[in-house]
């Protein structure tokens, strides 16, 4: 079942309301920059905070991910080409997108790989890679954003820019299930050994997103990142139009199965007059989106936004945006260099850091409260 909400002439958002440094406010609590800032980075994109309580990077240009600890030490890295996105499974393992290069072809198509950590007693270094996922017939694909779900299924926002097929657009959000199967094997000295073996397989693509350039409460085109909530099947996604007014720069999709449903339906209905006004789905609040995340204790929605630097904070539960969003006029004041072109975000303990990708360092910020 698909479900679509159209909202007809929309009155566009006051410029003054959106989210740029220049025009936020600020109360006693604030985001304070932890100094100094990680280096060692060639074009940082994406971040993740590990249910394993290290960090993970995506390293894009120097073709690695890089796990740290929280303050900062190097552990290990493993070699993908150029990754974009990570996400972590509940065994561990890590889940990332990133490229496959084909010499025959002079050009590479996106993959999804698997990183053994469970079965390499967490070395990322001695891990097996394996691909779960590619689509060599549609070469100029990116998965830009990994998110799990419950039971380890996990989400993918796919991105490209021929979304002209009814059937199969680059614009989708695709489903997957991850199983473990339990394979007896022997060792080199004929032991018995039993050995779990993860299968990977794409449930279907999600069709309670419309991929269309409309004004719809679920249209989505151009994805940039999604992340889920916690033990939960809900899930943000970002995206970004670039040809054309982005109304939604954030969908916020709940999950919900009953006797004749089972699907994603919108957090918020713009056509309800008491949800309509609701900061979360205020509409051209975004330029480009790049980024989402969700501090998993206190459930709260960090967005950030590649144009405008900034970083928009938002209440998990109500869905209003929070005074303690900054961007680069906030770190101004605090005699703190801007941000550049951020591309990635992710919390872990008390603790938010984000890619600067532009200035090639990973900067950690904790609110003023928690110090």
């Amino acid at each position: 079942m698909v479900f679509l909400l159209t909202v007809g002439c929309q009155k566009k958002f006051n410029l003054n309301d959106l989210p740029l440094a220049t025009t936020l406010t600020y109360g006693d609590t604030t985001y304070i920059e932890i100094v100094p800032p990680w280096t060692g980075f060639n074009n940082p994109t994406a971040l993740f905070g590990g249910f394993d309580q290290l960090i993970y990077v995506a390293d894009t240009d120097n073709n690695r991910i890089v796990q740290l600890t929280e303050a900062g030490v190097v552990l290990e890295t493993a070699t993908i080409l150029r990754p974009i996105a990570i996400a972590q499974d509940l065994r561990l393992d890590l889940l990332v997108s990133g490229e496959i290069a084909r010499p025959a072809y002079n050009d590479t198509i996106a993959g999804i790989f698997r990183i053994h950590l469970y079965e390499a007693a967490h070395h990322l270094e001695q891990a097996r890679i394996d691909t779960i996922w590619k689509e060599p017939s549609k070469p100029k694909r990116r998965f830009k954003g990994i998110a799990l779900l419950r039971d380890n299924q996990y989400i993918i926002a796919r991105d490209g820019s021929d979304n002209s097929s009814f059937v199969d657009p680059d614009s989708r959000v695709l489903w997957f299930n991850a199983k473990t199967r339990k394979d007896t094997i022997k060792d080199v000295f004929g032991n018995i050994i039993i050995k779990d073996t993860v299968i990977d397989k794409m449930i279907t693509p999600i069709g309670d997103l419309a991929t269309r350039s409309g004004s719809g409460i679920t249209d989505i085109l151009r994805p940039t990142d999604i992340v889920t909530f916690p033990n939960s099947n809900d899930f943000i996604l970002t995206q970004s139009w670039v040809n054309g007014e982005m109304i939604y720069g954030a969908l916020w999709m709940v999950y919900s199965k009953s006797s004749d449903f089972e699907g994603w339906l919108p957090k918020f209905n713009p056509v309800k007059p008491d949800e309509r006004y609701i900061d979360f789905i205020k509409p051209n609040r975004y330029k480009e989106p790049t980024a989402v995340t969700i501090d998993r204790s206190r459930l709260d929605i960090f967005i950030l936004d590649n144009t405008l630097e900034t970083i928009v904070k938002f209440d998990g539960r109500r869905g209003t945006m929070k005074s303690e969003s900054f961007g680069n006029e906030k770190l101004a004041s605090m005699n703190r260099p801007p941000l550049k072109s951020p591309k990635g975000i992710t919390f872990l303990g008390k603790t938010l850091y984000v890619s600067d990708t532009g200035n090639n360092m990973i900067r950690r910020f904790r609110l003023s409260t928690d110090r």
